[in-house]
């Protein structure tokens, strides 16, 4: 039952771990403050040809891409000054390498959707711009929520607002619990997990059986969170801890649940085989609610992540930045975007058309994102465990090669059962020189 990766996760993480040379290299002589470098290539419609040109690169495509661009419209209807083009590369790796490769080729675009663990590599390279000094009485910091805002401040300074942002939620299928005769609930601990995962056995729906749980190996963002769970974690600073006895009961829970109880396989598509009902269970991002709702022909149920020593519910998702070398007039242009994408109807419309958290003080207080919680409770669940959540662990944040080398960590555990203390052993080895290469810079710009 266990599944294979597809060539585009191989490639993703192959991608990833090329940025890192790359991205060290960017910034060399002639690229100090002042430097200025040209914007990409693109088009302009000839009604916007009078204006000045901003360009913004973002990762998300289909519907997202749809509502993003609906309220880029919605910009250039409100004002006459400034031409918004934004420039498509799917999934946030892809932007990643794309704008360490522009850097090298002395373009870069204006404004850049980047993840929650990719931003910070292009702060520590000098490579975006500070904002603080952007805001003013019209539109202040407050205009944020303040756990989303505090995750792009570095030093008192604000270099990365809280655009598209998601917490992992448990989901699961109501109308099987209840056949089953499991609580209409998500379990308490990830020892409740198991056992419920040992009920479950045998269990068979439409002539196929089912599992508990599809877990995805292209994607450490849950495995980060369940380290917490156990006491553990990647990191505290720059120090590891993935071979603490805590972290590496996290990733033998993993191992337990999927080779010793059944109850688990690695899926390439953990959300399809959810809505299929081939699995009972998925940790999925709030970001997926209204897909995954709309897709299912039974009743969805949402929960706060398992505990066990303690909570661990991760933070993601995208934010935007600003890049250093865009001209101060692109600057002040692509503040100007950002500032209308992030408040008004479009925070709002953001935030109901995507299913991303609200991130904004009108968007959590507007009246359609409250009736949409009290319609739907899933969505006040994904709202009340952000109080829970917390940002990265300074290595899986600064360290480029970390994620693929947690990726083949994990995929070793879940794909052949491999020992998860060797794993994360063999991942932190791996890790030393990079930790120690760019320990000058963060000890200069973060600490």
């Amino acid at each position: 039952m266990l599944r294979g990766l597809t060539r585009r996760q191989v490639l993703a993480a192959g991608m990833m771990a090329a940025t890192a040379p790359v991205l060290a290299g960017c910034f060399g002589a002639g690229r100090g403050p002042g430097a200025v470098m040209e914007q990409p290539s693109g088009d302009v419609p000839a009604k916007f040809a009078d204006r000045l040109r901003v360009v913004l690169w973002s990762n998300w495509t289909s519907h997202n891409a749809e509502v993003l661009q609906r309220n880029i419209d919605a910009f250039h209807e409100a004002q006459s000054d400034i031409f918004c083009e934004i420039q498509i590369f799917e999934g946030y790796d892809k932007v990643e390498a794309k704008l360490a490769a522009s850097l090298q080729a002395r373009q870069v675009p204006d404004i850049s959707v980047l993840s929650d663990v990719v931003w910070n590599r292009f702060y520590l390279a000098d490579a975006l711009e500070p904002l603080t000094g952007y805001f003013d009485d019209s539109f202040g910091t407050d205009a944020f929520d303040e756990r989303f805002l505090a995750e792009g401040t570095v030093k008192d300074d604000v270099w990365w607002l809280p655009f598209g942002r998601s917490t992992p939620l448990f989901y699961y299928n109501r109308d099987l619990f209840a056949d089953v005769g499991l609580p209409d609930r998500a379990p308490k601990t990830y020892d409740e997990y198991r056992e419920w995962g040992k009920e479950l056995a045998g269990y068979s729906a439409d002539g196929h059986a089912v599992s508990m749980r599809a877990y995805t190996g292209g994607d450490d963002w849950y495995f980060q969170g369940s380290t917490w769970a156990f006491g553990g974690g990647y990191s505290d600073g720059l120090d590891m801890r993935l071979t603490s006895d805590a972290t590496v009961a996290a990733l033998e829970f993993d191992r337990a649940f999927i080779h010793d109880d059944g109850a688990g396989y690695l899926s390439n598509d953990p959300s399809g085989d959810f809505v299929a009902g081939t699995t009972a269970t998925i940790l999925e991002s709030t970001g997926a609610l209204t897909s995954v709702t709309e897709a299912a022909e039974f009743e969805v149920g949402c929960g706060f992540l398992p505990g066990q020593a303690t909570t661990g519910v991760p933070t993601g998702g995208g934010g935007l930045a600003v890049l250093r070398y865009a001209s101060d007039e692109r600057k002040k242009a692509a503040w100007e975007v950002i500032k209308f994408l992030t408040s008004g109807d479009a925070s709002v419309d953001w935030t109901v058309g995507t299913g991303y958290m609200p991130t904004t003080t009108v968007a959590k207080e507007s009246d359609e994102i409250r009736r949409r919680a009290a319609e739907n409770q899933n969505y006040q669940v994904a709202i009340d465990q952000l109080a829970t959540a917390q940002g990265p662990d300074i290595v899986r944040r600064y360290v480029p090669e970390c994620l693929p080398e947690a990726k083949n960590a994990i995929q070793a555990v879940y794909s052949g059962g491999a020992d998860p203390e060797s794993s994360l052993s063999t991942m932190a080895s791996n890790l030393e020189l990079s930790i120690d290469r760019i320990r000058p810079q963060f000890e200069e710009r973060v600490n």
